[in-house]
This record gives structure tokens, C-alpha cells and sequence, in this order.
């Protein structure tokens, strides 16, 4: 037995020891080999040989024990599993004798994943299936085992590409047979509305899409001495679906819509979005309405908030509602409705001139519409120009979005959009550029605000205008943060607002239903309960994998697509730049692909300005370029452009060599 002293001694020496070893935390990242690496959280790779890898799963999240190994390279041995890299995981069904397989569509995963008897399914060899992992390595001596959740099938198969992405993100839609039961009730509610302000009297409007059933704003103007009094009315789901019910915990779950090519996958149950709250045309429904003072010059000098019954006088779509603007054609028998369209149409060009003299207004980019035939392929794309119809929307909508801002920060409460500008972390290289192009006065004049949301503002505003420098923002907006959602009530830098919180689609967005139910407390004045700073974090999660999901669909099937024109040259502008060549944008079809250059040829990259010099010439983000369509690669979700210039210089070095 040992003495209390020899204990204590012994102990000190332990912790001696432990505190002499090295430690880190990262995340598992996989080779073409057996062996792999783990990414450090402070910018180190270290090596994990192929025993130690047997242990992990590319993109498990480990705390290691770092050495040097006789290459003096700084090798990993995993010390605890923090984070397993996924619990359920699309895969390639393997057969091997009698041993059945599944291999995950990972990159650089070339590990097989056992999948025992009882857990196998009706599977043929190279099916492509959804697992889920009952057995990880670390905790079973390297042995990982899966099961099989369900047969997506082949890649021939109809629709494969939208089955295999829905699978991969996990975006199923599932309602249990309560939140069906309380989505009926729900309806029965919203029809008999209850106690609330009449807006019926109103000429309130819908403009949307032909197709569009999930109606949640409709909007009216008329015009004053001093300007517009705006009504903005937008569907109520919030008023009758409990935040602690089956419904509201679907809908925090998918975070929003989810709109694939050719699909769409609704936040809430059909049955409500599309009939019992959507504000259909000469139908009663409930509505969160705002009614907002604007002034000729275009501010918003007052608004309320308040519970009301309105009737969509009328279901307008963008293109007549635009012909009707730009050109006076007839739009409808009812004065009121031309009217409303009228006022409104004249109301959002003067609140746009506002916002871009007082706010931050960026040039709007077109959307692409992919229509598909019956397996799911791109049959046509087309190009979907935004009209006056779509920006008198857009201006409304603004509204009633910055006076929730407004109302819900006043009260500490709410989930806010919100943009932090320039990144802190490139804070330093942006400064060092800045100093380089601008004049000493222009300089210092942005200096010391760059990290300020007003000093952004002020930034882009200035080179926007000046004479030689207005290529710079190009850089500067791929050197700033993302907006996401928050629970503080911080500027939207990107915008130039000092508060944004959307409530104008309560039917598609989850953060919008939420701040629906806290406006309704605060209408009420009860206490207003805060936003939950987890949820929050795990809802931007949320969105960020529905906006890949949708990335993904729309690469896989338009490098499918391209694969009938290569050859053809097409107009595009440069979207990225990178050391390794560029991307481009095609401007007619929205087709990204990757302008690849071989080391052989002589290259200079500018990291701060982001631009590639290739001989005698520059490529610099969003200027435009002709490019040819040379390759789709559909297992790697890319396409492939040439550019005649880079390819002369291909040949060049390959003459030279």
C-alpha cells in the first residue's frame, strides 16, 4: 500500500505528464489511401496511419494526441470521439460473397461498412440505399457496422437524382397522424377566425406566380398629402398552430419550403398552406396585418401591428401585373384593384430611390427556372427576369420586414436577419488592399469604421461612385461574413439596416412563424418569451442544408444537362477565382462551371483582389467572358468550361516544355 505522500507524488507526476503531451481537437478528413489526416481547429493537418484511421470516420469530429513520427511529421493518435461525422448516410450497396456492404457517398470515404444479416433489405449489388450507422469503429476496434433505413434504387430510376438528395440531407416530410388531426382543426379555426379588426372593405391584392398556391401576403395603398398609408397583410398559421404542438415542432424541424427542381417540400401540412391560410382570392382569412405611414420621400415615419380579417380582392400575376405598369394595357374591370396596383406601383419607386440613397441596394440577379420531363431531367431552362411587379412585392415586403425588425427589437425579442459585414478574420488583408488602392485621405476616411455596420455602408457607397475603383467591391463582398439568423437585434450590414426580421412568409419560413407568435404576445402584452439562441444556431443549420440540398440537385442535373452541348460557346461572368483558374456563370441559363489551368502554364494569383493574370491578361470577378461548354461531370456534380485564351496558353507551355 502506498502513503498518502507517495499518492499525492504519484498523482503530481500524472499530471505532470499530461500536461507535457500535446493536444488537439479537429475533424477526420479522408485519402485516396487507407491512411487520413485530422484538419486541426488551429490550421495543422496531422497524419493518422492506416491503424489509427481504422479507428475513424471521415468527418468525425476527435480530440487527438499529437507526436512527430520518424518523417518528423506531426501525426495524430485519437483520444476520444467528440462528434461522430453522421448517424444515417447514403451509400452504395456492395455484395461480396456472402457478405453484404455499404459504401458512403463521402468524399474520399473508400471504406466499406459492414451491414450484419438482420439488417440488410431487398437490395441488389450497386442499389443505392439510405443507412444508418448502429456500430462506429472507435468504440468496436475499428469494426463499423451498419443498417439499412431504405432502397432509393438506381440512378436510372425516374426522379433518382431528387430521391438520393432528399435521402442524403434528410428532408422527408412526415406528419404524424396527431399534427394531420390538428392541421384539420387548425382549418376549422382559420375559418371561424374569432375576434379581430374587419379589413374586408379593403382592395387587398395578391401578385405571385401563375402556379402559386401557399399565398401569404397581400398588399394595398393609398396615396395621402404626405404619402402612402401601406397595408401589408400577411397570413396567420401562428395565431392557430402552438408553438409546443405537433405542427410547430414539423415546422421547426424542416426550418422552411424546401424548393427543388420540379419539387417542392412544404414546411407546413398541404392542407394549410395551400388552403386554409393562404389568403385565396374572394375568400376570408385570418391575417397579422401592418399598416405603415410612408412619406413622400419615401421613410417610414409610424406603423402598427394588429390581428385582422381581410379578402384578396384579387389572384395577380407578375407578368400582367407588369404589362399593366410599364405598358397601360387593361388589367382588370374593377377600378379599385387598378387602382391599388397603380398606388402601389408608385409607392415602391419612390421607397427604392430611398433605400438606394439611404440603404444599401445591390444590382438584382435573375433567377432560372429548370423544368423537367418525366424522369426528371432538364428538359429546358429558362431565365426568369425580375419585373416592377416582382420589386413592388419586394418593397412591401421590406416594409412590413423592417417595422417587425423595428417592433421586435424594441422588446429584446424575436429571431433577426442580420449581416456583420467585412469578416474580422480578413479585417487585416482588407485594410492592406484598401491602403494600396485608395488615396491617403480617401484612406483614412474608411479606415477606422470598416469593422462598423455604417462604416460598411459608407465603404461600398464610396466606391460605388469613384472613378477608377469601383472593381474593388467585387473582392470585398467575397471577403464578408454570411447573413444568418440571431437572436440579438444586431444591423443587416449588407442591407444598410439597423434591425431586419422577416414575418412576410409564415407558411414557408420557420424564423417568420416564430416571430409571428412573439409579435402576437407582445399585441396582447403578455411577457414575451426569448428566442432560444440553440434553436436558433440549430435552424441556421437547418437552412444551411436545405440550401445545399438544393445546390446539389440543381449542379447533378444541369451537368446531366450540358452533356448535349458541349462545344457550344456561351456568354457567362466570372463568379469565383482561385488559384487553380476560375468560375463562370453562364447569363443565360445559370450554368456554373469551373475554368481549370495546369500548373505548366504561368500564372499569377492576387489573393487580396482576387483576380488570375495568364500572360497578358486579367481575370477579375464578374467581369464577363466567353467560354465553351467542354465537359459535364455528373459524379462530381460539375461542369467543365474552356476559354481560347487559356487554352492557347496550354498549348504554348506544352510547345515550350
Amino acid at each position: 500500500m502506498f502513503d498518502k505522500s507517495t499518492i499525492a507524488q504519484l498523482s503530481e507526476l500524472k499530471t505532470a505528464i499530461i500536461a507535457s503531451k500535446e493536444y488537439g481537437q479537429g475533424t477526420v478528413v479522408g485519402s485516396n489511401g487507407r491512411f487520413g489526416f485530422v484538419k486541426l481547429d488551429d490550421g495543422r493537418d496531422a497524419f493518422l496511419n492506416p491503424e489509427k484511421m481504422q479507428l475513424v470516420l471521415p468527418g468525425d469530429k476527435v480530440k487527438v494526441l499529437l507526436t512527430k513520427n520518424s518523417k518528423d511529421q506531426l501525426e495524430a493518435a485519437v483520444e476520444t470521439l467528440l462528434e461522430p461525422a453522421f448517424k444515417r448516410f447514403v451509400g452504395e450497396y456492395k455484395i461480396k460473397g456472402n457478405n453484404h456492404f455499404v459504401l458512403p457517398d463521402t468524399k474520399n470515404f473508400g471504406r466499406w461498412i459492414f451491414l450484419p444479416p438482420q439488417f440488410r433489405a431487398k437490395c441488389k449489388d450497386g442499389d443505392t440505399v439510405l443507412c444508418e450507422l448502429i456500430r462506429h469503429p472507435f468504440n468496436e476496434d475499428g469494426k463499423a457496422a451498419a443498417k439499412i433505413i431504405a432502397n432509393i434504387g438506381k440512378e436510372s430510376d425516374p426522379y433518382f437524382e431528387h430521391k438520393l438528395v432528399v435521402a442524403k440531407y434528410g428532408l422527408f416530410r412526415y406528419w404524424p397522424k396527431d399534427a394531420n388531426e390538428q392541421a384539420a382543426a387548425c382549418k376549422k379555426m382559420a375559418i371561424e377566425s374569432g375576434d379581430r379588426t374587419d379589413f374586408t372593405h379593403l382592395p387587398l391584392v395578391t401578385i405571385d406566380s401563375y402556379s402559386t398556391r401557399d399565398m401569404d401576403d397581400a398588399v394595398y395603398a393609398e396615396k395621402t398629402d404626405s404619402g402612402w398609408n401601406v397595408t401589408v397583410a400577411i397570413a396567420d398559421p401562428g395565431s392557430f398552430i402552438s408553438p409546443s404542438s405537433a405542427i410547430a415542432k414539423g415546422a421547426r424541424d424542416y426550418g422552411q419550403t424546401v424548393y427543388l427542381p420540379g419539387e417542392v417540400l412544404p414546411m407546413l401540412p398541404d392542407n394549410l398552406a395551400t388552403e386554409a391560410f393562404s389568403l385565396l382570392e374572394n375568400e376570408t382569412r385570418p391575417a397579422l396585418v401592418c399598416q405603415a405611414k410612408v412619406t413622400n420621400e419615401g421613410a417610414i415615419e409610424s406603423f402598427t401591428f394588429e390581428k385582422g380579417i381581410i379578402r384578396s380582392r384579387c389572384k395577380c400575376n407578375y407578368p400582367a401585373v407588369s404589362q399593366y405598369i410599364t405598358e397601360g394595357t387593361t388589367f382588370s374591370d374593377d377600378t379599385e384593384i387598378n387602382n391599388t396596383i397603380t398606388t402601389l406601383a408608385e409607392f415602391a419607386r419612390v421607397r427604392l430611390a430611398y433605400r438606394e440613397a439611404n440603404n444599401l441596394v445591390h444590382e438584382d440577379q435573375p433567377d432560372f427556372d429548370l423544368y423537367l420531363d418525366n424522369k426528371g431531367k432538364v428538359d429546358n431552362i429558362v431565365k426568369r427576369e425580375r419585373t416592377v411587379a416582382h420589386k413592388l412585392v419586394e418593397e412591401a415586403m421590406l416594409v412590413i420586414n423592417l417595422c417587425a425588425g423595428e417592433l421586435l427589437a424594441s422588446h429584446s425579442a424575436g429571431i433577426h436577419t442580420r449581416h456583420d459585414g467585412l469578416r474580422q478574420d480578413r479585417l487585416g488583408e482588407i485594410k492592406a488592399l484598401l491602403k494600396e488602392e485608395l488615396s491617403p485621405e480617401e484612406f483614412e476616411s474608411v479606415a477606422e469604421s470598416l469593422a462598423t455596420a455604417d462604416g460598411f455602408k459608407a465603404l461600398v457607397k464610396m466606391l460605388r461612385v469613384h472613378p477608377t475603383k469601383s472593381h474593388i467591391i467585387s473582392p470585398l463582398k467575397r471577403m464578408s461574413a454570411n447573413s444568418h439568423l440571431s437572436i440579438e437585434a444586431k444591423p443587416h450590414s449588407n442591407q444598410g439596416y439597423a434591425h431586419y426580421a422577416t414575418v412576410s412568409s409564415p407558411l414557408r419560413r420557420y424564423a417568420d412563424l416564430s416571430n409571428h407568435w412573439t409579435i402576437a404576445q407582445i399585441l396582447a402584452g403578455k411577457k414575451v418569451q426569448s428566442a432560444n439562441e440553440k434553436a436558433v444556431t440549430r435552424l441556421n443549420e437547418t437552412l444551411d442544408n436545405g440550401r445545399k440540398a438544393v445546390r446539389e440537385t440543381e449542379q447533378w442535373l444541369k451537368s446531366q444537362y450540358v452533356q448535349a452541348h458541349i462545344g457550344e460557346k456561351a456568354q457567362g461572368h466570372i463568379r469565383i477565382v482561385t488559384q487553380q483558374g476560375f468560375g463562370v456563370k453562364l447569363d443565360d441559363t445559370g450554368i456554373e462551371g469551373f475554368v481549370q489551368i495546369p500548373k505548366s502554364v504561368k500564372k499569377a494569383f492576387d489573393a487580396k483582389r482576387m483576380t488570375l493574370t495568364v500572360g497578358e491578361t486579367v481575370y477579375m470577378l464578374d467581369t464577363p467572358i466567353e467560354i465553351t461548354i467542354a465537359e459535364g461531370l455528373p459524379e462530381k456534380r460539375r461542369v467543365r468550361f474552356e476559354v481560347d485564351a487559356i487554352n492557347a496558353a496550354i498549348e504554348a507551355a506544352k510547345t515550350a516544355s
